[in-house]
């Protein structure tokens, strides 16, 4: 799903590295542990919100140099080409945090633009994120969930992926290089040795929608239409209780 092949120009490439490097990356680290320690407010989730929204303002500038990109269009394929991490039941996440940045920028939302999210989601503006305790949720009529959790931690990942030349521009806005929450990727030697650390991170996996662990997760509180959230486990396919108990213990004695 290739946007362009040309090679985009170095000034405009330069200066999308350096927001990235400078700006969000750093912003995503304060981010998350505000993230982590459930203390995040509405206004820093807005800022965050603005910052990932303005480096996708600047991918478009930069496709529109060489290809006439249709910008909702551009956006909508985001979450496709990046395979984006998280709850499937939000499946825009780019789109969907293009259009709280500009109802918050703008005193009303384009309603054409955005007539598919509103369809889904109901009215888009300034109070459609609301503080509680230290998380952002999105609410509408048929939709609660931890906005910071569920839309902006996934994209953020997208962009730490060590972007540092004209190239890796090119090859990030084409989707052939991101970033991502490294959900489903367990670097294991399956070998006694790692057994310990298999069972720890099998009896405490994070969920793959929020990234709380098993009792911290509110995801069975979210609505998504006419769904409900729930505990998606990152647990290893792989892993087998008695093998790992039997590689733990050091024989197989146990399980006879």
């Amino acid at each position: 799903m290739e946007v362009y092949k040309v090679k985009s120009e170095e000034e405009d490439a330069k200066y999308l590295l350096s927001y990235i490097n400078d700006v969000l990356i750093p912003s995503s680290k304060e981010f998350f542990s505000l993230l982590d320690d459930n203390k995040v407010l509405l206004h820093h989730a807005f800022s965050f919100n603005a910052i990932l929204a303005h480096a996708i303002d600047y991918m478009v500038f930069i496709a529109n140099k060489v290809i006439d990109a249709n910008r909702k269009d551009f956006i909508s394929k985001f979450d496709q080409r990046y395979g984006v991490d998280g709850c499937a039941h939000i499946n825009n996440k780019f789109r969907l945090l293009d259009a709280i940045n500009n109802s918050f920028k703008h005193v009303e939302l384009e309603q054409k633009r955005y007539s598919d999210l509103i369809e889904m989601y109901g009215e888009l503006t300034f109070h459609s994120l609301t503080p509680i305790k230290g998380k952002i949720f999105f609410k509408s009529s048929s939709y609660k969930f931890d906005y910071s959790r569920v839309v902006m931690r996934p994209i953020a990942a997208i962009f730490d992926c060590g972007l540092k030349t004209t190239n890796d521009v090119d090859d990030f806005i084409n989707g052939r290089i991101c970033g991502s929450t490294g959900y489903g990727c367990f670097d294991y030697d399956y070998e006694p040795h790692d057994a310990i650390d298999r069972m720890i991170d099998a009896c405490n996996p994070e969920c793959m929608d929020c990234g709380e662990g098993g009792d911290d997760c509110d995801c069975p509180n979210f609505i998504y239409g006419n769904d409900r959230g729930e505990f998606s486990s990152n647990t290893d396919p792989n892993f087998n209780f008695d093998d790992v108990m039997s590689n733990i213990s050091g024989t197989r004695e146990w399980s006879k």
